[in-house]
Protein backbone atom coordinates (compact mmCIF):
# COMPACT_ATOMS: atom_id res chain seq x y z
CA UNK A 1 0.00 0.00 0.00
CA UNK A 2 1.40 3.51 -1.20
CA UNK A 3 1.76 5.82 1.78
CA UNK A 4 1.27 9.24 0.35
CA UNK A 5 1.61 12.60 2.32
CA UNK A 6 -0.94 15.75 1.55
CA UNK A 7 0.52 19.18 2.21
CA UNK A 8 -2.39 21.50 1.62
CA UNK A 9 -2.04 25.26 2.42
CA UNK A 10 -2.29 28.79 0.87
CA UNK A 11 1.38 28.76 0.04
CA UNK A 12 1.35 32.53 -0.33
CA UNK A 13 4.13 32.20 -1.16
CA UNK A 14 5.40 28.75 -0.27
CA UNK A 15 8.75 28.81 2.15
CA UNK A 16 11.67 26.69 3.34
CA UNK A 17 9.39 25.71 6.37
CA UNK A 18 6.79 24.16 4.30
CA UNK A 19 9.58 21.65 2.41
CA UNK A 20 11.31 21.04 5.77
CA UNK A 21 7.77 20.08 7.10
CA UNK A 22 7.74 17.74 4.40
CA UNK A 23 11.19 16.60 4.18
CA UNK A 24 10.43 15.36 8.14
CA UNK A 25 7.13 13.72 7.63
CA UNK A 26 8.41 11.57 4.78
CA UNK A 27 11.37 10.61 6.48
CA UNK A 28 9.85 10.05 9.91
CA UNK A 29 6.66 8.05 8.46
CA UNK A 30 8.02 6.38 5.30
CA UNK A 31 6.12 8.35 2.84
CA UNK A 32 6.68 7.23 -0.49
CA UNK A 33 5.04 10.56 -2.01
CA UNK A 34 4.01 14.28 -1.11
CA UNK A 35 1.88 16.18 -2.84
CA UNK A 36 1.15 19.59 -2.60
CA UNK A 37 -2.46 21.06 -2.59
CA UNK A 38 -2.70 24.78 -3.02
CA UNK A 39 -6.02 25.89 -1.99
CA UNK A 40 -8.38 27.63 -4.50
CA UNK A 41 -10.64 29.48 -2.66
CA UNK A 42 -9.20 29.01 1.27
CA UNK A 43 -12.98 29.78 3.05
CA UNK A 44 -10.84 31.01 6.37
CA UNK A 45 -8.48 33.35 4.53
CA UNK A 46 -9.17 36.87 3.25
CA UNK A 47 -9.59 36.87 -0.16
CA UNK A 48 -7.75 40.22 -0.79
CA UNK A 49 -4.55 39.28 0.61
CA UNK A 50 -4.06 35.93 -1.37
CA UNK A 51 -2.26 36.32 -4.57
CA UNK A 52 -3.59 34.35 -7.87
CA UNK A 53 -4.19 30.62 -7.68
CA UNK A 54 -1.97 30.37 -11.07
CA UNK A 55 1.08 32.58 -9.18
CA UNK A 56 0.91 30.13 -6.13
CA UNK A 57 0.46 27.06 -8.25
CA UNK A 58 3.66 28.06 -10.11
CA UNK A 59 5.67 29.16 -6.57
CA UNK A 60 5.23 25.41 -5.32
CA UNK A 61 6.30 24.21 -8.94
CA UNK A 62 9.56 26.01 -8.22
CA UNK A 63 9.38 25.47 -4.84
CA UNK A 64 9.49 21.32 -5.22
CA UNK A 65 11.75 21.01 -8.63
CA UNK A 66 13.75 18.51 -8.69
CA UNK A 67 12.64 16.25 -5.82
CA UNK A 68 10.99 13.42 -7.07
CA UNK A 69 9.14 12.14 -4.22
CA UNK A 70 7.37 15.77 -4.94
CA UNK A 71 3.96 16.70 -7.08
CA UNK A 72 1.50 19.17 -7.15
CA UNK A 73 -2.46 18.82 -7.90
CA UNK A 74 -4.60 21.14 -9.22
CA UNK A 75 -7.35 19.30 -6.98
CA UNK A 76 -8.22 22.86 -5.05
CA UNK A 77 -8.11 25.00 -8.04
CA UNK A 78 -10.08 23.80 -10.39
CA UNK A 79 -12.43 23.05 -7.64
CA UNK A 80 -15.37 26.08 -7.89
CA UNK A 81 -16.55 27.69 -4.64
CA UNK A 82 -14.04 27.11 -1.26
CA UNK A 83 -11.32 25.02 -0.69
CA UNK A 84 -12.33 22.20 1.86
CA UNK A 85 -10.40 20.02 2.65
CA UNK A 86 -13.07 17.22 3.68
CA UNK A 87 -13.67 17.71 -0.23
CA UNK A 88 -10.01 17.18 -1.42
CA UNK A 89 -9.95 14.11 0.88
CA UNK A 90 -13.04 12.91 -0.90
CA UNK A 91 -11.65 12.81 -3.87
CA UNK A 92 -8.25 11.75 -3.20
CA UNK A 93 -9.91 8.88 -1.63
CA UNK A 94 -12.14 8.34 -4.64
CA UNK A 95 -8.80 7.85 -6.99
CA UNK A 96 -6.46 5.72 -4.88
CA UNK A 97 -9.13 3.65 -2.89
CA UNK A 98 -7.92 1.05 -0.91
CA UNK A 99 -4.35 1.57 -3.00
CA UNK A 100 -3.39 3.82 -0.70
CA UNK A 101 -3.37 5.35 3.24
CA UNK A 102 -3.71 9.30 3.02
CA UNK A 103 -1.49 11.22 5.63
CA UNK A 104 -2.30 14.86 6.26
CA UNK A 105 0.76 16.88 6.86
CA UNK A 106 -0.17 20.12 8.99
CA UNK A 107 1.46 22.26 11.48
CA UNK A 108 0.05 22.59 15.44
CA UNK A 109 -1.98 25.59 14.71
CA UNK A 110 -4.21 24.23 12.17
CA UNK A 111 -5.27 21.13 14.34
CA UNK A 112 -6.37 23.38 16.75
CA UNK A 113 -8.77 24.55 14.32
CA UNK A 114 -9.76 21.67 12.55
CA UNK A 115 -13.35 21.43 14.56
CA UNK A 116 -14.23 24.23 12.76
CA UNK A 117 -13.54 22.96 9.86
CA UNK A 118 -16.83 21.68 7.51
CA UNK A 119 -17.54 18.32 8.27
CA UNK A 120 -14.30 17.17 10.60
CA UNK A 121 -15.38 14.19 11.79
CA UNK A 122 -15.97 12.68 8.03
CA UNK A 123 -11.92 13.91 7.28
CA UNK A 124 -10.89 11.70 10.53
CA UNK A 125 -12.09 8.97 8.86
CA UNK A 126 -10.18 9.80 5.37
CA UNK A 127 -7.13 10.51 5.98
CA UNK A 128 -4.47 9.90 9.28
CA UNK A 129 -2.87 13.55 10.47
CA UNK A 130 0.72 14.21 10.99
CA UNK A 131 0.94 17.54 13.13
CA UNK A 132 4.28 19.25 13.89
CA UNK A 133 4.66 21.77 16.47
CA UNK A 134 5.77 25.41 15.51
CA UNK A 135 9.24 26.03 15.64
CA UNK A 136 10.58 28.97 17.55
CA UNK A 137 12.10 30.46 14.86
CA UNK A 138 8.86 30.31 12.68
CA UNK A 139 9.22 31.17 9.29
CA UNK A 140 5.76 32.31 8.11
CA UNK A 141 4.39 33.42 4.92
CA UNK A 142 2.34 36.69 6.33
CA UNK A 143 6.17 37.24 7.99
CA UNK A 144 8.19 36.90 3.97
CA UNK A 145 5.31 38.94 2.30
CA UNK A 146 6.22 41.85 4.93
CA UNK A 147 9.91 41.57 4.18
CA UNK A 148 9.26 41.82 0.56
CA UNK A 149 6.96 45.17 0.62
CA UNK A 150 9.83 46.49 3.24
CA UNK A 151 12.31 45.85 0.47
CA UNK A 152 14.21 43.07 2.72
CA UNK A 153 15.97 39.87 1.32
CA UNK A 154 13.90 36.75 1.89
CA UNK A 155 16.25 34.30 0.08
CA UNK A 156 17.30 32.75 3.50
CA UNK A 157 13.13 31.72 4.26
CA UNK A 158 12.50 31.08 0.58
CA UNK A 159 13.93 28.86 -2.35
CA UNK A 160 15.93 30.58 -4.79
CA UNK A 161 14.02 29.92 -7.29
CA UNK A 162 10.64 31.39 -5.25
CA UNK A 163 12.32 33.97 -4.77
CA UNK A 164 13.80 34.67 -8.41
CA UNK A 165 10.30 34.08 -9.39
CA UNK A 166 8.39 36.90 -7.02
CA UNK A 167 11.18 39.52 -8.27
CA UNK A 168 10.46 39.01 -11.55
CA UNK A 169 6.51 39.31 -11.34
CA UNK A 170 6.51 41.89 -8.66
CA UNK A 171 4.78 39.97 -6.22
CA UNK A 172 3.96 41.32 -2.99
CA UNK A 173 4.70 45.23 -3.45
Amino acid sequence: MKRIGIMGGTFNPIHKGHLALAKAAQKEFALDEIIFIPSGNPPHKAAAGVIDKELRLEMVKLAIWGKRKYSVSRIELDRPGFSYAVDTFRALKKKYGSRAKLFFIMGLDSINELLDWKKPLELFKLCSFIVFPRQKEDISSSQIRTKIRAGRPVGRVVPKRVEAFIKQKGLYK
